[in-house]
């Protein structure tokens, strides 16, 4: 056995070219696996929101009267797994995965349990993501990924899929511009196509705005390439939006649904 000497270490030490590690070194370190695991928290409740958006924005639960006959050629169960955005809940998972990554590669993060630390992730999206959704943080960014990005649309399920499908009686869309004298309105569709929609005989729902940059809901007939006549016409936000939108001082009064100068309608 070789006796224990510090010159020896000190040889060994030498002939390895060992150098001391600065502290600021360890401190940098840190700092990139906690910034890494907010960062992924953050990230995760902005999917948790679009995801919790995307789910919601469906009709499966409200209006059931307006789409009885979607419902009679797909069935409900499978309607609503369709709907699922496992898109988002993918990105949510990879994100939490990236939390935990970072948080156990803290001065302490080894300490806490993996369960403990991925569920504590999942719970601060989750409180994170509905505080976002008061401010429709989900809506803004699905609404700007749909009409922006190709290929976003064969991902996620979304309504604005379910209201493109004017052979079945279903329009949805953006208000680009009402021409009341003649009749009609013109909306452009999440693929940005412009339609032309005769509402000479519509229903509109109490409370729906159809103003240039609302999104609404039309069900009728199509009468053209680009063409249709509307028998009603609907808000896209769900009822539990418009109790946000009250609170925010945007709730619709009478004189926000048509302009005055509007034709008519049936009730």
């Amino acid at each position: 056995m070789v006796p224990f000497s510090p010159d020896l270490i000190l040889d060994e030490i030498e002939k390895r070219k060992v150098v001391p590690i600065p502290r600021w070194h360890f401190l940098m370190r840190r700092a990139v696996f906690w910034t890494l695991a907010v960062i992924s928290v953050i990230t995760g409740s902005l999917s948790m929101a679009t995801a919790i958006y995307v789910f919601l924005d469906h009709d499966f639960l409200v209006d059931q009267a307006r789409i009885t006959r979607f419902l009679a050629q797909q069935p409900l169960v499978d309607d609503i797994i369709d709907s699922i955005p496992y898109l988002w809940l993918t990105a949510l998972l990879l994100f939490t995965l990236a939390a935990y990554y970072g948080v156990r590669h803290t001065r302490k993060g080894y300490r806490y349990p993996m369960l403990r630390v991925i569920g504590g992730s999942l719970l601060l999206s989750l409180a994170l993501s509905g505080f976002m959704n008061l401010f429709d943080v989900g809506q803004i960014i699905h609404r700007n990924l749909i009409e922006n990005v190709r290929g976003y649309d064969h991902l996620v399920y979304a309504n604005e899929q379910r209201w493109t499908q004017a052979r079945k009686g279903w329009l949805g869309g953006k208000v680009v511009r009402l021409d009341a004298f003649r009749h009609a309105l013109v909306v452009m569709d999440y693929k940005k196509r412009v339609w032309t929609v005769d509402i000479a005989d519509t229903d509109v729902n109490p409370g729906t705005r159809i103003l240039p940059g609302k999104y609404i809901k039309i069900t009728g007939v199509k009468t053209g390439q680009l063409g249709f006549r509307a028998s009603s016409i609907q808000a896209w936000e769900k009822k539990y939006d418009k109790r946000l939108s009250t609170a925010h001082g945007a709730a619709a009064t009478p004189s926000d649904t048509l302009p005055k100068t509007a034709p008519a309608m049936s009730r």
